[in-house]
C-alpha cells in the first residue's frame, strides 16, 4: 500500500492555473464578482492562491494586475477589489465636466470641419481619462508585484495593448525569469514592470478612450485585432484556463415582425455592433478553437500523442447570466448629464445599451454587476472547486482536456 501511495505521489503533477480576464470597460465588475466567489472557494479549501498566472485585457488588466499584486492574500485582495469597483463614479474614470467635454467636442467639430486649413492636431478620443490615471496609481500597489512574484506567490503577470504605430498585439509580461517569450505574427511579449500607463494603455478603449503613451510608442486597448486571447496564458505555460467574459454566451435578440421598411440602425447601434466586435468577440472565438483542438487531440491514439508538438490544455467560462446591456440600459439615467446628452447625439439610449455599459462606472450599477459575477460564480462552485484542486495523473487522459 506504501508503495502504491508513493507511486501515485510521482506520477501525479500540479496543474499550472490562469486566470484569463477579457474586457468591457465599466462590464469589468462583472469580473470581480466572479473573483470574489473564486476567493470564497479558494478559502474554504484552504487555498492561499489558486493561480500561478493572471493575465488581462482591457478591464481585465486592471483585475489581473490587482490579485497580482495582492496574491499572497487572496481572499482579502478579492474583498478590497469588491470594494474599490464597488464605490466607482464616473468621475474616478473619467472627466465628466461640461469643461472638459466641450472642448473635446469642439476640438473634433474644428478637426472635421476646419482640419486640413486650421492644420491643428486632431482630437484624440471623446473622453479625458486622467482621473483613471490617479485612481489606478493611488489604489493598486506595483511594488507588491514584484514582490509576490520574488516570494513566488505567483509566477507570472501578462497586460495585453495594441501598438497603434505597427498593430502589433503587445504583451507586457512580468515574471519568473525562466518563463518563455515569444514572437508570432502580429503578436509578441516583452519583459516590463507593470505600471499605471500600461493597464491604461491596454484598456483604452477605440474613441472613447484615449491611446496610452508607453514608452515612445501610443496603445490602444488590448482587445483590438486580438483573436487569441488565450494565447499569453498558453505561452507562459499553464495547464488549466479560468476565463471569466463579460458577455452572456447566448444571447437571442428578437426579430421585430410585421416589418416591411425597417428604418436604418442609427449610429450608436452601428457603433455597438463595432465595439462588441472589438472587445467581446475574441474570448469566445478562441475558447471555440481550444474546444474544438481539444476534441481533436481527444481523437489521436494515445501512442501518437508524445509525437505532438501542443498539448490538451482544460479550461471553465464563467460568463453572465444576464444581458449586462439591458442591465445598463435601465440605469442610464446614471450616466453624467453631459455623457447623455452626447450619445442622444448618436441615437436613442436604447441603442447605445452596450456603450452605456461600457461607461456607466456608477455605484449602483458596479454593485449589480459584481452581485451578478459573485452569483455566477456560485452556481458553479462544483465545477470551480474541482478546477482548484485538480492535479493531473500524467498516465491518464483526463476527460475535458
Amino acid at each position: 500500500m506504501k508503495n502504491r501511495q508513493l507511486a501515485l505521489f510521482f506520477c501525479t503533477m500540479n496543474l499550472m492555473k490562469a486566470l484569463v480576464l477579457s474586457g468591457g470597460g465599466a462590464r469589468g465588475a462583472y469580473q470581480v464578482g466572479v473573483i470574489q466567489a473564486i476567493a470564497e472557494i479558494a478559502k474554504e479549501n484552504h487555498l492561499k492562491n489558486p493561480f500561478e498566472f493572471f493575465c488581462g485585457v482591457s478591464a481585465g488588466s486592471i483585475n489581473s494586475a490587482y490579485m497580482a499584486s495582492t496574491c499572497d492574500r487572496f481572499f482579502e485582495g478579492a474583498e478590497s477589489l469588491v470594494q474599490l469597483w464597488g464605490g466607482l463614479t464616473s468621475e474616478q474614470v473619467f472627466r465628466t465636466d461640461v469643461l472638459s467635454l466641450g472642448r473635446i467636442g469642439f476640438k473634433w467639430i474644428e478637426e472635421l470641419s476646419l482640419g486640413a486649413i486650421a492644420g491643428s492636431t486632431p482630437g484624440r478620443s471623446l473622453l479625458d481619462t486622467s482621473p483613471l490615471y490617479q485612481l489606478l496609481s493611488s489604489n493598486l500597489n506595483y511594488s507588491k508585484i514584484q514582490e509576490n512574484l520574488s516570494n513566488q506567490h505567483f509566477k507570472g503577470l501578462a497586460i495585453t495593448a495594441l501598438d497603434y504605430r505597427t498593430s502589433e498585439t503587445i504583451t507586457f509580461v512580468q515574471g519568473d525569469p525562466e518563463l518563455s517569450s515569444w514572437e508570432k505574427p502580429r503578436k509578441r511579449s516583452e519583459r516590463a514592470f507593470i505600471q499605471p500607463e500600461h493597464i491604461m494603455a491596454s484598456s483604452a478603449i477605440p474613441i472613447l478612450f484615449p491611446p496610452t503613451p508607453v514608452g515612445n510608442r501610443h496603445f490602444g486597448d488590448g482587445c483590438i485585432r486580438n483573436m487569441s486571447p488565450l494565447s499569453p496564458a498558453i505561452h507562459l505555460g499553464a495547464d488549466q484556463l479560468l476565463v471569466v467574459g463579460v458577455r452572456r454566451e447566448t444571447e437571442i435578440f428578437p426579430v421585430p415582425q410585421n416589418l416591411t421598411n425597417p428604418p436604418p440602425p442609427s449610429v450608436a447601434k452601428v457603433t455597438n455592433v463595432l465595439l462588441n466586435s472589438v472587445l467581446l468577440d475574441g474570448i469566445e472565438v478562441d475558447l471555440d478553437r481550444l474546444s474544438r483542438i481539444n476534441e481533436f487531440l481527444r481523437r489521436v491514439p494515445a501512442e501518437h500523442q508524445s509525437n505532438l508538438n501542443f498539448k490538451p490544455l482544460q479550461s471553465l467560462f464563467i460568463s453572465p447570466s444576464g444581458d449586462i446591456g439591458k442591465m445598463a440600459s435601465q440605469l442610464g439615467s446614471r450616466l453624467p448629464r453631459v455623457i447623455r446628452y452626447l450619445l442622444k447625439g448618436l441615437g436613442p439610449l436604447e441603442d447605445a445599451s452596450e456603450i452605456i455599459s461600457y461607461l456607466l462606472f456608477e455605484k449602483e450599477f458596479m454593485n449589480q454587476l459584481i452581485d451578478l459575477g459573485f452569483g455566477d460564480g456560485m452556481a458553479k462552485k462544483k465545477e470551480i472547486t474541482r478546477f482548484l484542486l485538480e492535479s493531473r495523473p500524467q498516465s491518464l487522459d483526463w476527460e475535458g482536456f
